[in-house]
């Protein structure tokens, strides 16, 4: 039973991981935006 602690830390590495995707994706979003209209 200790395995379900992991998810009550305060501190997660997905949230970690999701946060530092977020910052990098949004400046960028309208590249990703651009490539994914010029493909199409």
């Amino acid at each position: 039973m200790q395995d379900d602690q992991s998810l009550q830390d305060p501190f997660n590495w997905l949230y970690f991981f999701v946060a530092v995707g977020l910052l990098v994706a949004l400046p960028l979003m309208h590249v990703i935006i651009g490539w994914f209209t010029f493909y199409l």
